[in-house]
């Protein structure tokens, strides 16, 4: 673990040791010729084990989510001027985290929600649209100190053409 040198705060120096544990699950599947998904799902318990003053053991590590998943579902047509042509969503969720090293300084847990689609208009030519953060969910999403805080990005459209050469 590093933790700022008392005697120089621009410097870090070793201050300890950490323990990650936990799961990793990750699920993905075609329901069927249209319907395909994409799930997981995180437990992550990680702890300072041995520390000092400015970073006790016992303290969470800096921006790693106790629990987090996402979800994503693509429905791709299979008849019709559409065919080839798909559209979903993606839920994700991060929970809350500690935000600076050896405080009770926490960044909250936060869920977004975005959509996609994309136009075949033949088997080499594609166009993508993506809304993200549809319902503009104010977030921060990483931090390293109670006065540097990093603001998730605000609800947004991207558009991509995609040549297959």
């Amino acid at each position: 673990m590093l933790s700022a040198d008392p005697l120089d705060l621009a410097l870090q120096i070793a201050a300890g040791e950490a323990r990650s544990r936990g799961f990793d699950l990750q699920l993905n599947g075609q329901l069927n010729d249209a319907v395909r998904v994409i799930g997981a799902f995180a437990w992550i318990d990680a702890e300072v084990t041995k520390g000092d003053s400015s970073l006790p053991a016992g303290s969470r590590l800096l921006g790693v989510a106790k629990r987090s998943g996402s979800l994503l579902a693509v429905y791709e047509f299979q008849d019709g001027w559409l065919r080839g042509s798909d559209m979903g969503a993606a839920y994700t969720y991060v929970g809350d985290r500690s935000g600076e090293s050896g405080s009770d300084f926490q960044l909250p847990a936060y869920q977004t929600i975005d959509l996609l689609a994309h136009y075949r208009f033949n088997e080499r030519l594609k166009l993508g649209a993506q809304l993200n953060n549809l319902f503009d969910e104010k977030y921060y999403e990483r931090s390293y100190s109670s006065l540097w805080v990093m603001p998730g990005e605000p609800r947004n459209l991207s558009f991509n053409l995609s040549l297959d050469l």
